[in-house]
C-alpha cells in the first residue's frame, strides 16, 4: 500500500466527522512524493488530493452494490473492495491519453513535457479513483472520492510524476452513483 493512499484513507477517516449535508464543498488531503530528477539528484513534491463528496438517500448496502455495479460506466476496472472499510477502488494504467472513453486532460494535469506538450498526451498514466462509504444514519450514506494518479515517460524508465485531478472524474462517479439511484 503506497504511503500518499495511507494519507488519502487517514484523511477520508478525519472528514467523517463533517456534517451531514447533501451539498459538500471538497475536502483536501495533502501527500508528499519523492520523485528522481538527475541520477543521485530526488526532489519531494507535494500534492493537494481534493476528497469530493456526496450524501445520498440510501441505505449503505445499496450505495455499496450500486457503486460495484457501476464499474463499466466508470470506465475504469475495480481493483479492490473492502466492505468492512468501505473503500473502493478503480484502478487504470494505460499508455493511451483517454480515461473512460475521455480524453485525460479533462481529468487530470501532468505538468508539461520538453517543448511544452502537456505529459498526459504522451505519457503513460496510473488512475486510481477511490471511493470512501460512510453510513450516516440507517437511510443515509455518504461517498467521498479521490483521485491519485502518475505519469511516467514511455521511452525512459523513470520515476512517476504526480497529476493533478480537475475533480471531473470525482464528480462523474458520484454521478453515476446518484444517477443509478434515481437520485
Amino acid at each position: 500500500m503506497s504511503d500518499a493512499f495511507v494519507v488519502i484513507c487517514a484523511a477520508g477517516l478525519l472528514l467523517s466527522c463533517a456534517s451531514s449535508s447533501t451539498s459538500r464543498e471538497p475536502d483536501a488531503a495533502t501527500d508528499v512524493v519523492r520523485t528522481t530528477v538527475a541520477p543521485n539528484e530526488a526532489i519531494d513534491l507535494t500534492r493537494q488530493t481534493l476528497l469530493h463528496a456526496q450524501e445520498f438517500s440510501a441505505p449503505r448496502a445499496r450505495v455499496w452494490q450500486t457503486l460495484l455495479g457501476a464499474e463499466g460506466k466508470i470506465g475504469m476496472p475495480l481493483e479492490s473492495a473492502d466492505s468492512s472499510h468501505g473503500t473502493v477502488v478503480f484502478h487504470l494504467q494505460t499508455p493511451s491519453p483517454r480515461i473512460a472513453g475521455t480524453h485525460a486532460s479533462v481529468f487530470l494535469d501532468c505538468g508539461l513535457a520538453a517543448g511544452g506538450i502537456p505529459r498526459v498526451n504522451t505519457y503513460q498514466l496510473n488512475v486510481r479513483l477511490t471511493a470512501y462509504l460512510e453510513a450516516i444514519d440507517a437511510q443515509r450514506t455518504l461517498v467521498r472520492t479521490a483521485v491519485l494518479a502518475y505519469a511516467r515517460d514511455r521511452a525512459i524508465t523513470a520515476d512517476q510524476l504526480p497529476c493533478t485531478s480537475s475533480g471531473e472524474l470525482e464528480r462523474r462517479a458520484l454521478a453515476i452513483v446518484a444517477a443509478q439511484l434515481g437520485q
